[in-house]
């Protein structure tokens, strides 16, 4: 698998978390309180250190970018996943910037700024969830990515069934909880979000079995 593409971009986005960390760190007292999370309401629920707030999502980041490099090879169906490269590096990268966006935020927070995080979320993971979708159908049975269930594991056919509308479902989620979003806050487009990401998971357990079933190899088989 060429694996290029993401450890660049990502190399980028971890350089660039970093450089904005260490301009921030002396800029915010040692003793400050950051916060780092928030509830429902979009009220503070927890803080934490200078060091873990600017440190965490480069180094979280970091430790995706190198597990993904590194689960290839242990796949018993390695091939699969090589040619399963666009999804992976998309899926690598997506997260990076996820991370980097979620670290901007937080770092923002800590100087001061005033972030409405549970507003700025949304659109973040409509990006992430309609980008993975975009590049779901793209994929090959493998045991580290996608939609790992008995029957798509067991048939190319429901895996490549199964996918293909799964990832339009991922699509559809996003679009719709950006709406959502832009109509009804952030607060009711959150619910969608969940709401719409457990349909499609649900689908896609559904979906798998159904295409298992009608397999046209699995059926020459059973006769």
């Amino acid at each position: 698998m060429n694996y290029r593409p993401m450890l660049i971009a990502n190399g980028v986005l971890i350089a660039s978390m970093a450089g904005l960390s260490a301009w921030a760190w002396n800029q915010i007292p040692d003793g400050a309180q950051i916060p780092v999370h928030w509830n429902l309401e979009g009220h503070i629920d927890r803080f934490a250190s200078k060091s873990e707030a600017l440190v965490f999502f480069p180094a979280l980041t970091l430790l995706i970018t190198a597990m993904m490099w590194t689960l290839p090879r242990f796949d018993p169906r390695r091939a699969n996943l090589e040619a399963s490269g666009k999804f992976w590096n998309a899926a690598t990268i997506l997260l990076g910037l996820f991370l980097a966006y979620l670290h901007v935020l937080i770092t923002l927070g800590a100087l001061g700024q005033s972030v409405d995080m549970a507003n700025a979320l949304i659109p973040g993971l409509c990006v992430l969830i309609a980008g993975l979708g975009n590049y779901l159908g793209k994929t090959r049975s493998n045991w580290f990515g996608g939609v790992r269930t008995p029957w798509t594991l067991s048939s190319e056919y429901a895996w490549e069934k199964t996918h293909r509308v799964t990832g339009r479902l991922f699509v559809l989620s996003g679009l719709v909880t950006m709406i959502a979003w832009f109509v009804l806050g952030a607060k009711l487009s959150l619910f969608v979000l969940i709401g719409s990401v457990l349909v499609s998971v649900t689908a896609a357990v559904a979906l798998s079995y159904f295409y298992w079933r009608i397999d046209p190899a699995r059926r020459l088989e059973s006769h």
